[in-house]
């Protein structure tokens, strides 16, 4: 529901297909806060809101059919035991519309019914809605009643033109803040579409039941590839996948993943590329976009407010009023450390399948090389490093909130920072680049890279290794002191493969003690960290992601019990979960019999990482029966 006192919603629904989204509170209502109708980055709608003679109906059934369907059922408030009026209601999220169709029907009385549907619209920025400093001070927004319906418009400081066209059938009152149906029929059918329109576009119907079979092909196509021995676990594979699709927009290149629901409908460098390399054996065309989709938007130039690099890839990308006037960076924004070396990975791992990928991406994937070796080491010592951006994002990695990265003493770093994961990223670039100058016919510049690896692997083991801990330390500051915390990044770099064999198992064991492992998942933070807070964004809570590809690394070093224990209970904790999928993150809490994780208050729902992770990650299980711990599965 709503809170009163918070402009944030405390409880959080969203229906999307494309790039449209509606922000709702648990009822799906759109009335105030956070809450309306979006197209990518511009709130389109601020209020959206049936009413049944002056009151709210009464919920009685809010079932989403599909991502983009909602079936409800409700009735006049204050049922009791005897229904007057019911209404049945199919709420629907199309590509280029949203569709409300309600049919009111009387069961008690004779006399007429009003029926209202307030609306408003603000053109507002997500930046904004989310708090970002420095809006426009002031928006216009004319309303026009037009046949079948209204307008309402708003012309952009850039001169683009936002509307949001109206059509409502029957005809309907509208008084400058509602319009209104005075019902008299035992039955009425209302329909109303919303349309959000910019420049010269004009009103598009979407198909709610092709799209419904999109999904279900998509289910189907994914049984035929796995097949889990509990229906459950396939249950949670078969959320997943439809969240993936959920998650997908439009794009030149084809769907692209966005990271998370509902303020990340967005390109994003690093999220897209781990959702790619996840997926990629099952999902090949989103990999395979999301490679060709930052190849197009590689960097080009020098940019000290966008950060900008020759041939590096982009961490962020918006398209609203604020960006394109210039308010912020994200034109696209490069404001990260990792993207660059992962998407030499991601290529060099998709070009096993996909062979031509190498040669038609190759003048990307060697400036992101030149990159990791030129503006991407700033002071020359082997490793990628970022420095924290005073004016943006302090810690230019995946945990990027400007308290994730800190000394054991519990001072932030600063300087040219070297952390582990962007290492492991390097490792696996390079003999990607290797595999890739093989696949292309010229085997003699391979074992340049390879030496590189190898080079690099020493290097790695001999600044980070933590022999006191048996595990390797967070990273390098600046001054090129170790950071001697304990962290889930190095049992995330398994997955990369720098970690030399004989230390791999020891990696895993310091993860899957009780500091870092929760019985979810393993914790960002250690438990006797200074900064260590079960509830915190990257110190202490955990991230689904981050401990699949913990999964991931152990199975590649042959951990083969360990990566399945993982497994199991980041199924179980989808499976504890009412909507049966991952979080985003939860909190640190340890696990305990018969109750579920405890959420994080401001997580995705759904976000890309997690929602490929049964992917990722149901070869584990199909290899034998896992119990489910506990009575929650």
């Amino acid at each position: 529901m709503l809170d009163s006192e918070s402009p944030t919603l405390t409880t959080r629904t969203v229906l999307k297909e494309n790039d449209l989204y509606l922000v709702g509170n648990r009822h799906y209502k759109v009335a105030q806060g956070e809450s309306g109708l979006y197209r990518r980055d511009t709130r389109f709608l601020s209020r959206y809101e049936w009413r049944l003679d002056g009151q709210r109906p009464q919920h009685l059934l809010q079932h989403e059919r599909y991502p983009f369907w909602l079936h409800e059922q409700s009735s006049n408030a204050n049922v009791g035991y005897t229904m007057k009026v019911g209404i049945n209601r199919d709420l629907q999220l199309l590509a280029t519309e949203l569709r409300d169709t309600l049919c009111v029907t009387r069961y008690v009385g004779d006399g007429p019914h009003v029926l209202t549907l307030a609306l408003k619209a603000d053109f507002v920025d997500m930046f904004e809605v989310r708090g970002w400093p420095g809006g426009v001070a002031e928006r216009t927004v004319q309303v026009e009643e037009r046949p079948g319906g209204l307008e309402f418009r708003y012309t952009a400081q850039d001169g683009l033109e936002l509307r949001a066209a109206v059509e409502v059938s029957p005809p309907a009152r509208w008084d400058g803040e509602q319009l209104s149906w005075t019902l008299t029929e035992a039955v009425t059918e209302i329909r109303v579409s919303v349309f959000p329109l910019q420049a010269d576009e004009s009103p598009t119907r979407g198909d709610p039941h092709a799209l419904a079979g999109e999904y279900d092909a998509l289910r189907g196509r994914v049984r035929g590839d796995l097949t889990l021995p509990d229906p459950y676990d396939q249950s949670v594979l078969e959320r997943s996948v439809a969240d993936l699709r959920s998650l997908s927009f439009a794009t030149a290149q084809g769907a692209f993943p966005a990271a998370g629901l509902p303020w990340y409908v967005a390109p994003f460098g690093r999220d897209s590329m781990i959702i790619a390399l996840m997926v990629k054996d099952h999902l090949p065309e989103l990999a395979l976009t999301v490679a060709r989709f930052l190849a197009a938007h590689q960097g080009r130039t020098h940019d000290p407010r966008t950060l900008e690099q020759p041939g590096k890839i982009l961490h962020e990308m918006r398209n609203g009023e604020l960006t394109r006037i210039g308010r912020t960076p994200h034109r696209p924004y490069y404001a990260t450390a990792d993207a660059t070396p992962l998407f030499v990975w991601l290529i060099g791992e998709l070009s096993a399948a996909h062979p031509g990928l190498a040669s038609e991406l190759r003048p990307n994937w060697e400036a992101a090389l030149q990159w990791c070796l030129t503006d991407g080491d700033p002071d020359g010592d082997g490793f990628i490093e970022y420095t924290p951006d005073p004016g943006g994002i302090t810690n230019a990695v995946w945990k990027d909130s400007g308290d994730s990265t800190f000394t054991q003493e519990g001072v932030d770093v600063s300087g040219h920072v070297a952390v582990i994961e962007v290492q492991g990223y390097a490792y696996a670039a390079y003999l990607a680049a290797a595999r890739m100058y093989r696949l292309l016919g010229e085997p003699e510049r391979a074992p340049e890279w390879e030496e590189r690896a190898a080079r690099l692997r020493e290097q790695f083991h001999a600044a980070f290794w933590w022999p006191e801990r048996g595990y390797y330390v967070h990273g390098l500051n600046g001054d090129k002191r170790p950071l001697r915390v304990l962290v889930s990044n190095p049992a995330h770099t398994l997955w990369t493969g720098i970690i030399p064999p004989e230390y791999a198992a020891q990696v895993a064991r310091t993860a899957l003690d009780s500091e870092l492992w929760n019985g979810w998942g393993i914790r960002t933070l250690g438990t006797r960290e200074v900064r260590y807070n079960p509830v915190s964004y990257h110190n202490g809570s955990v991230w689904p992601h981050d401990t699949a590809a913990a999964a991931l690394g152990m199975l590649r070093y042959g951990l083969t019990s360990e990566a399945r224990q993982i497994t199991r209970a980041l199924f179980d904790a989808a499976r504890a979960a009412h909507d049966g999928r991952l979080s985003e993150l939860f909190a640190g809490f340890p696990r305990e019999q018969d109750t579920p994780p405890v959420p994080y208050p401001a997580a995705c729902h759904p976000q890309g990482w997690d929602a490929a992770i049964p992917l990722a990650l149901a070869h584990a299980l199909e290899q034998g029966t896992l119990t489910p711990a506990g009575s929650l599965g």
